[in-house]
This record gives structure tokens, sequence and C-alpha cells, in this order.
């Protein structure tokens, strides 16, 4: 049980931490981009959110794998 609580605290943690970035580089978008990463990432990158935007990312997969890890796993 202690995990399943560790796993959906990282997932919503990260969630709620990712879509903070996604709602601010929205409405603040950049004016010049390269096609490659697109608009949004590239006004990520530009205010230097990179790095926290893809712990938080790594955070929502990380919650998502101890879940699904707690949910097949049998108890004897």
């Amino acid at each position: 049980m202690k995990r399943v609580v560790i796993g959906g605290l990282l997932f919503l943690t990260g969630t709620a931490g990712a879509l903070s970035i996604l709602f601010f580089a929205v409405n603040n978008l950049v004016m010049s981009y390269s096609t490659f990463p697109g608009r949004l990432l590239c006004t990520i990158e530009e205010f230097g959110m990179t790095l926290p935007f893809w712990f938080l990312v790594l955070l929502v997969l990380l919650g998502l794998v101890i879940l699904g890890i707690e949910y097949f796993k049998k108890d004897d």
C-alpha cells in the first residue's frame, strides 16, 4: 500500500508541474522558432524550463511504472 501512495504522489506531482509549465508556455509563445522541436518546445527552451519539464515528465513516468507494478503484483 505504501508504494501505491508513493507512485500516486509522484504521478500527481509530475502531472501538476508539467501542466503548469505547459500552460505557461502556451500563454507566452515565442515568435521565432525552428520547425523540428516546434513552437511549444522552443518556448520552453527559451525560458530555461527544459530541465525541470523533462524532470517532471520523468516523475510522471516513474509514478506510472510504480503504480503499474503494484497493480499487477500478485499477493500470496
